[in-house]
């Protein structure tokens, strides 16, 4: 932000007799200095608003914290931990989100604040966490993987045979033909990297430029991929039950056999440990040298497993249609379910995330919807879009400020291609307005 500084001008006297004071020009005089004062105030807030961004991507992108006072009447609904030990946890939900077709797959960054979302329909769309559509990528294949940055300022999504990565207002920045279906794909927490698995066993680590790194082949189908920062450790998981590590030179550092179909996993960005859950209807959290076990046995296929980066929290999603919170021990401490058709038909859990800390939560099913949950009174940050007039894409152009707003009442949501309306920057009116009003009264009175 470039300051320029203004120079005082001296004052120079019209007379040299001093005129009485007419009643009341002193109460003129202090309403005057106010209104002045205000002025200053108020533009410098405005000045302060516009240029205050914790980010900037290259294209354009401002990036910010956007927080806001969630204001629900109390009817949102709770779930609650399960029955067989440890430390229940409470949960609010506090939306759900409708699409129109089957969410296939879904991440958040750190903070909660956004949640982004594949669908079979084709499209990748990022929900903020008051349950608004920012914006909607549209592929034109199923979405098979998604992932976001920590910071939210990067997402990685796999559709048909293609990886793309977009930025922070939806826009494609490259996508790279992987030459069979991707059936995974994850960004790493720094957004410097992507990885996608293939139906041709294929893993394929990219930059945040686009281009192919390196291209390591596995024994069968990938199914599922994760990736810590800076692209140096890989987890795969495969359609025949083999789940590995791989470092960014291609090398297999260890391998578990799991039993059964891998259909989801995670790491934690330390690299200490390594989810996985799979069609056995298992959940495994392995340790250095691949050591481990299942710590957990659903009545479900494993679609869904989120690992909490402190390596103390596993969330699980299932295919009979639940969604659950588990120590690294196995104990179940939340459950929500069973999700439902509109008909009434039982669905699948098909994706959970959550916050780091796992304040926020939000699942992804096949029946179309996400839903985002609270586990603290705390609102939960989230960001927004605005007009960017500086680029030369409207279509695209947005930027993420800092403030605050009331959260929307809570509820299903619905039309994701709905454009969010846009919010004009606060101060700038009034400033105009009170400066207009201060300088009149102060040439009516030089006038004089």
């Amino acid at each position: 932000m470039t300051q320029r500084g203004a120079y005082s001008s001296p004052l120079f006297k019209n007379s040299h007799l001093k005129r009485s004071k007419p009643p009341g020009r002193r109460e003129i005089q202090t309403i005057l200095a106010c209104l002045i004062t205000l002025c200053l105030i108020t533009g410098t807030g405005q000045a302060y608003n516009q240029n205050n961004t914790t980010g900037t991507s290259q294209d354009g992108i401002q990036i910010g914290t956007k927080l806001y006072l969630y204001t629900g009447d109390g009817t949102g609904t709770s779930s609650s931990g399960g029955s067989n030990g440890g430390g229940a946890h409470t949960a609010v939900l506090l939306w759900t989100y409708t699409f129109p077709a089957a969410v296939t797959a879904i991440d958040m960054p750190t903070d909660g604040s956004a949640v982004v979302v594949g669908t079979a329909g084709g499209n990748v769309t990022l929900l903020n966490s008051s349950g608004t559509a920012l914006w909607t990528w549209r592929s034109g294949a199923p979405v098979t993987g998604v992932g976001i940055s920590a910071g939210g300022d990067a997402v990685a999504a796999g559709t048909g045979e293609r990886l793309a990565m977009l930025d922070a207002g939806g826009r494609a920045l490259w996508t790279m033909e992987t030459g069979s279906r991707v059936l995974g794909a994850d960004i790493s927490p720094d957004g410097d990297y992507c990885v996608a698995g293939t139906t041709a066993g294929d893993v394929l680590l990219t930059g945040n430029r686009g281009g192919l790194l390196r291209k390591m082949a596995l024994e069968s189908a990938v199914t599922a991929v994760a990736i810590g920062s800076n692209g140096t450790l890989t987890a795969a998981g495969t359609e025949n039950g083999t789940i590995g590590l791989l470092n960014d030179t291609g090398t297999v550092l260890w391998t578990y056999d799991a039993g059964s179909a891998v259909q989801s996993v995670s790491m934690t960005d330390g690299w200490d440990a390594v989810a996985a859950g799979t069609a056995g209807s298992t959940v495994l959290l392995l340790g250095g040298g691949g050591r481990g076990e299942p710590v957990w046995t659903g009545d479900g296929g494993i679609n869904a497993v989120r690992l909490d980066p402190h390596d103390s929290m596993i969330g699980a999603g299932t295919g009979d249609g639940h969604a659950y919170l588990l120590t690294d021990a196995g104990v179940r401490t939340w459950d929500y379910g069973r999700v439902r058709s509109p008909e009434g038909e039982d669905r699948a859990v098909t994706g959970i995330a959550f916050s780091s800390p796992a304040d926020y939560l939000a699942v992804g099913s096949d029946n179309g919807n996400v839903y985002y949950f609270a586990f603290t009174s705390q609102a939960p940050p989230t960001v927004t879009l605005e007009p960017e007039t500086a680029t030369s894409n409207p279509d695209h152009s947005a930027a993420l400020f800092a403030g605050m707003q009331a959260a929307p009442d809570s509820g299903s949501k619905t039309n994701p291609t709905d454009d969010p309306a846009p919010q004009g920057a606060p101060g700038f009116c009034a400033a105009a307005g009170l400066g207009a009003v201060a300088v009149a009264a102060a040439l009516r009175r030089k006038g004089r």
